[in-house]
């Protein structure tokens, strides 16, 4: 029998203020229809709307982020896979990705995002995130939270502000008229008396009434003294086969499923068409067409559970867990799959896929997520996988914690030593990764690296099956060579070895850091002052790396061609190739590489003085929450004290150096300290005398110059000019601060004649203009790219560039500025 929706005028009313708020939230407990109302009030008023749900009670923010866009990737591929290569985001940098990410793809769209089951999130830092994207405030998109009970979101607060708008429990309550127009809506005209019972035992539940009235055209009354259970015998799964109850029970643990999924899980072929016999009139069987996607509603499935805990019959729980498990990982969805092995105990399973090449990605992308997954997985088992354990330990050095991950590498090592039941041939292997390993540990002493490097390639015979092309050889940091400098006057040497022993590492990793040895001498001719031969081997280091997808590679020796740039004075040509790799490295989804560009981005902005380069969690002074790996962590007080120079902030530029030399004592990063030294000088002569000052760049002047470092003197220069002249005045004839003078005054002069002749608002090219007003009427990239007969990464080159010219991070204040300066008219 065709089910008919009622329509409540009340509930329409409520749900119109959607599109007033950012936020809507509507409480009512299961059963009470605040799915089915909202689905069909946005369908109705033909508005574009997009529906997640929460599956099941869950803490972990990762796994719930996951789950949410693993369904969003069904109806918003694009958005979704952006959003879920970055993972949940834990710290600044990934959020305002997050945030930009949504902007960009939301801005003046007037797009719904409904979550529903919301109740069963138990993640703070899901509510958190959740407040952030509704203060954010962006035109044209609109979160809807369906829930059983209040969201921990301060939802109070976000009401006194504006923000958001409450939808309470007794607005979904059906009233005695409600149910009368129900029952004759679905061909029963039933008198008030009769519908005042259908109240009164249901309690204006809409479930229930369904229910009743499931019952009530079986045997033409209304059956009195029914629980729910009883009900849903009585009305639903009387009805059902032993066959069909089978495949409900055994479909139960997945809540939204395909087609495919289905057969696959119940090893049942003919499972397609029975749930599509079994979806007809249904209104507990939900048939999304659109996204070819079932859901079996709350009030059966939580039956269905219980159902299948009590009368299992022939199924066997563990053996659905793995084949879903299995499921999602053929088909891409590999943190949903790792959860529902652990849930299976086919840890054998998921250490096997810990041996794949393609793990390399989803550690470093899910840190927190790994972690959790390796706590349950008993020891016994990791030792019967080593590969797949060694992976995972290697991870573990270079991503969480060197010393706990040294104690693990240890015991591995120790207790395949006293195996004797494995052979030869694995030993030698597991011997050479153990040392592999080793060589991360010994990060940044260059003669041990090289030693461990050289010796793991002997023995492993020039192939890691734990190092592939998808490890990130810079650690996330912009300046490669800046990780290894750690004693003066041996720059060259470093580069040298640096080089010569990632030969091995390239090799045995099938590629990884393919292009390095030429971005490493890039660097030196840049530190040094060669900037032709910077710009020679800069340029080589892209086209090798980009023959194996090297982008933190390209992300590095990008930057060493921008910095080229700028000290030619071609500040603007500095900028733009920054913006044009920006692309590249958003389609790579990696947090890691974003944090790199980031910070990349953020000192060619320090250099050109430009503080709308800088990234808002650089400006915010949280450096210690970037994805940088933390071998390269110093990188980020470098930049952020770049940009507190900038900001005339010479008292926190003080106190931010002597945490500078604290962070680079760790692994004695002596570009890092000369940087620092030249910081605190600049801050001491804004602050107290030049005496004070030079003591800082003698210190500055010792490390630079025994290994003729000349650069960053040169980008300080605006600032330290006249801190060098004093010094040249006071030692008389000397070679080398003769060449930091000349080099900073030279630098200087640049600066000062472009931004005397900085125009006193951007120029947006007619392209530009034309795409920025597409962006105000809410057209999407794909849809202006379709609109101006351009590819759509030209479009997103485009908005890059904009956003520059206006010192702005996203679209919204895009239009805010363009406006301001009535570069369009709206």
């Amino acid at each position: 029998m065709q089910q008919h929706i009622l329509k409540r005028k009340l509930i329409s009313t409520e749900l119109n203020h959607i599109l007033e708020y950012p936020l809507t939230v509507a409480v009512a407990a299961m059963g009470y229809g605040k799915t089915t109302s909202a689905r069909d009030f946005l369908q109705e008023e033909n508005v574009k709307y997009v529906c997640v749900s929460i599956e099941s009670d869950e803490s972990s923010p990762q796994y719930i982020w996951d789950s949410l866009l693993s369904q969003l990737v069904r109806t918003k591929p694009e958005i979704g896979k952006q959003l879920r290569a970055l993972g949940f985001p834990v710290n600044m940098p990934q959020r305002d990705k997050v945030l930009r990410i949504i902007e960009d793809h939301t801005y003046m769209t007037n797009t719904v995002l409904v979550i529903d089951d919301y109740h069963f999130a138990h993640a703070p830092e899901l509510d958190k995130l959740i407040e952030q994207i509704v203060r954010l405030n962006i035109d044209g998109f609109h979160i809807l939270i369906l829930s059983r009970t209040t969201p921990e979101i301060s939802i109070d607060e976000l009401i006194l502000k504006g923000y958001c708008y409450l939808i309470k429990y007794d607005l979904f309550v059906v009233s005695i008229a409600e149910i009368k127009k129900y029952f004759k809506l679905n061909g029963y005209d039933i008198s008030i008396d009769t519908a005042k019972q259908v109240y009164d035992i249901s309690e204006g539940w809409i479930s229930a009434v369904y229910l009743i009235m499931q019952r009530y055209a079986e045997i033409g009354r209304v059956e009195t003294g029914s629980s729910i259970e009883k009900l849903i015998e009585t009305s639903v799964m009387s009805r059902y086969t032993a066959r069909e109850v089978l495949i409900l029970k055994s479909l139960c643990i997945l809540d939204l499923f395909t087609p495919q999924q289905a057969a696959y899980v119940t090893d049942d072929m003919n499972c397609q068409s029975i749930m599509k016999k079994l979806s007809y009139g249904n209104s507990f069987i939900y048939y999304d067409e659109q996204n070819d996607i079932y859901r079996i509603h709350n009030i059966l499935n939580n039956y269905l559970k219980r159902l299948l805990a009590q009368q299992p019959g022939n199924i066997k729980l563990n053996d659905l867990y793995k084949r879903s498990g299995l499921w999602c990982i053929q088909n891409g969805d590999n943190i949903l799959g790792l959860k529902f092995l652990l849930k299976a105990e086919e840890f054998d399973i998921i250490l096997m896929e810990f041996e794949k090449s393609c793990i390399n990605i989803l550690m470093d992308n899910n840190p927190a997520y790994i972690l959790e997954i390796f706590e349950q997985i008993p020891v016994e088992v990791k030792y019967r996988h080593p590969i797949g354990y060694l992976a995972y330990i290697g991870f573990y050095v270079t991503n969480v914690n060197q010393d706990v991950g040294a104690c693990l590498l240890s015991e591995i090592e120790q207790y395949y030593e006293n195996d004797n039941s494995i052979s030869s041939e694995m030993k030698r292997c597991i011997s050479g990764e153990i040392v592999l390993i080793r060589a991360y540990i010994g990060f940044n002493d260059a003669a041990l690296m090289h030693e461990r490097l050289m010796k793991a390639h002997e023995i492993l015979g020039g192939h890691s099956s734990i190092a592939n092309k998808d490890k990130i050889i810079t650690f996330g940091s912009p300046h490669a060579l800046y990780l290894y400098y750690r004693e003066k006057g041996k720059l060259l040497w470093t580069r040298k070895c640096v080089e010569e022993m990632f030969t091995y590492y390239t090799e045995m990793s099938s590629g990884c850091g393919k292009g390095f040895d030429d971005l490493l001498r890039a660097e030196y001719c840049l530190e040094t002052g060669d900037l032709d031969g910077a710009d020679i081997y800069g340029k080589k280091a892209i086209y090798k790396a980009r023959t194996l997808g090297q982008i933190s590679v390209i992300i590095s020796s990008t930057f060493t061609l921008a910095r080229v740039f700028a000290t030619h004075g071609k500040f603007n040509e500095a900028l733009k190739i920054m913006d044009d790799l920006s692309e590249e490295v958003e389609t790579e989804n990696s947090p890691i590489l974003s944090s790199a560009f980031d910070l990349c981005v953020s000192y060619i902005g320090g250099v050109t003085r430009k503080t709308t380069c800088f990234a808002i969690w650089i400006k915010s002074g949280d450096i210690g929450q970037s994805e940088v790996l933390y071998q390269g962590m110093g990188f980020n007080y470098i930049v952020y004290g770049k940009y507190l120079l900038l900001k005339n902030d010479f008292i926190r530029l003080e106190v931010l150096c002597e945490e500078m030399q604290r962070a680079f004592f760790h692994f004695n990063n002596l570009l890092g300290s000369l940087h620092a030294y030249i910081l605190d000088a600049i801050s001491k002569y804004n602050l107290y005398c030049m005496e004070n000052a030079k003591d800082s760049i003698l210190s500055a002047i010792e490390i630079g110059k025994k290994d003729d470092i000349v650069l960053p003197f040169a980008e300080y220069g605006i600032y330290i000019l006249q801190i060098l002249k004093e010094i040249q005045r006071d030692t008389g004839k000397d070679e080398y601060i003769d060449r930091l003078v000349v080099c900073a005054s030279q630098y200087s002069a640049n600066l000062k004649n472009v931004e005397s002749k900085n125009l006193a608002f951007p120029i947006l090219t007619n392209r530009e203009k034309e795409i920025l007003e597409s962006v105000v009427e809410g057209k999407t990239n794909r849809e202006i790219a379709t609109e101006i007969f351009t590819a759509e990464v030209t479009v997103r080159k485009n908005i890059t560039s904009i956003y520059r010219k206006l010192g702005v991070n996203g679209r919204a204040s895009a239009v805010k500025r363009a406006i301001e300066l009535k570069i369009i008219q709206i």
